[in-house]
């Protein structure tokens, strides 16, 4: 019989892991527990993601709001904050729960300082046939007087079917952005009116399901989000598109990480055992056997 104490520490460490399998979406990408994300109360994990993976899981957002947020939020890093002038990429899949006809701009990704000067940028979503718009920040005022809160570059583009996965990619080359939808380049250009300025963020934390502080809750699941700290080529983002459907498990996250992803979100479940948890319950398990 096992003594009260071997239950005790047993329920302890089950009841750990299977809180840390709550609150935390687990980082794959380079970053490493630098870049783990903290899921708020309203986030809904286990939910069928958009790959043929056997073991792939999505994270499901809405309903939330600045006082009761519904996202997943990775604290400041300076890797996932690059300077104006340095290439990166952002990728996501994202399946909405309805369309967007309001204007109300519903995040699925967000990376902002919304505070004047504005920095960093955002993924908002549109009307089904307009698609998914994506937002870099000037620190200017629409008439390039600082300090400001513009938008100083968008894209708007591709298509999305409400109840259905679609592959988002925005890539910055250093100067320019380009917006690919299920693998390809949408064509969206830059509105002239925009001032072309992007003035990059040097405390802006990285969220999904909706801005960091709550609001523009996106009503829907995303999976598979990933930072790259370079621009990747119209190549690997069609090939990322393809292996959604490659039903061996982990060829997704391998060909992710191969292509250098900084960040990679998986929105498992249930987390690898760390050291710790696994020395603990070793010493549990001998602990029992001397009982």
């Amino acid at each position: 019989m096992k003594s009260p104490s071997v239950s005790l520490l047993i329920g302890a460490l089950l009841s750990t892991v299977s809180a840390q399998a709550v609150t935390t979406s687990f980082n794959s990408g380079s970053l490493g527990a630098a870049g783990n994300g903290t899921n708020s109360d309203l986030v809904t994990l286990g939910l069928a993601g958009p790959l043929a993976d056997p073991n792939d899981t999505a994270a499901g957002y809405g309903g939330g709001s600045a006082a009761t947020p519904s996202n997943t939020t990775v604290p400041y890093n300076a890797a996932l904050n690059p300077s104006s002038a340095s290439p990166f990429t952002i990728e996501f899949w994202a399946k909405p729960a309805t369309n967007v006809t309001d204007g109300s701009g519903p995040a699925p990704i967000f990376n902002r300082v919304s505070t004047t000067p504005r920095s960093g940028w955002t993924f908002f979503q549109r009307a089904a046939n307009e698609g998914w718009n994506f937002a870099m920040y000037s620190g200017l005022n629409g008439d390039g007087t600082a300090p400001g809160t513009s938008v100083g570059i968008r894209l708007t583009g591709g298509t999305y079917t409400p109840g259905s996965w679609t592959h988002v990619v925005a890539v910055w080359d250093g100067t320019t952005p380009t917006l690919y939808v299920d693998g390809q380049n949408t064509g969206a250009t830059t509105s002239p009116t925009d001032t072309g300025i992007y003035n990059a963020s040097t405390s802006a934390i990285f969220s999904a399901g909706s801005y960091a502080n709550g609001e523009n809750s996106f009503n829907g699941l995303v999976d598979e989000t990933a930072f790259y700290g370079s621009a990747l080529t119209p190549t690997q983002i069609q090939n990322h598109f393809t292996a959604a459907s490659n039903p061996t498990p982990g060829a997704y996250a391998s060909l992710i990480q191969a292509d250098g992803a900084i960040l990679h979100l998986r929105n498992a479940q249930v987390p690898e055992p760390t050291s710790t948890g696994l020395m603990l319950l070793g010493l549990a398990a001998v602990w029992r056997r001397r009982r």
